[in-house]
């Protein structure tokens, strides 16, 4: 668990890096389609991932309930249980933080591609 967080450290910050002129000028009058769009986006994603978090994080609860209602989870499990939730839980955040990384770098990459190609304008 602990990679994985550090991964989504390293993810966070990239997705940040590109989103930031966004929201920084998110009050402009003049906002550009796309940048709404990635806005409204933003805001959507969190909502989904916090949804399937916590659905996720409730499985694994009662999963571990159930096996130690029947016996099934040995004592020596019992410590890790709690970090098993919490890492059921996290999952879905970080496949979406990792996600957002790579979708924002490479419609970053896209563009400038894109403006070299058309350097005449």
């Amino acid at each position: 668990m602990a990679a994985d967080l550090g991964a989504a450290a390293v993810h966070t910050g990239i997705t940040l890096w590109y989103r930031w002129p966004i929201l920084v000028n998110a009050k402009a009058s003049r906002r550009k389609r796309r940048d709404a769009a990635e806005l409204d986006l933003m805001v959507s994603e969190k909502i989904e991932a916090a949804r399937d978090g916590i659905v996720a994080g409730q499985a694994e609860a009662m999963r571990l309930a159930s096996a130690a209602m029947t016996g099934k989870l040995r004592a020596s499990e019992w410590p890790a249980a709690s970090a098993s939730i919490a890492h059921a839980a996290l999952r879905p955040a970080l496949r979406k933080v990792k996600s957002n990384a790579g979708r924002l770098r490479r419609r970053h990459l896209r563009k400038a591609m894109l403006n070299k190609l058309m350097w005449w304008r």
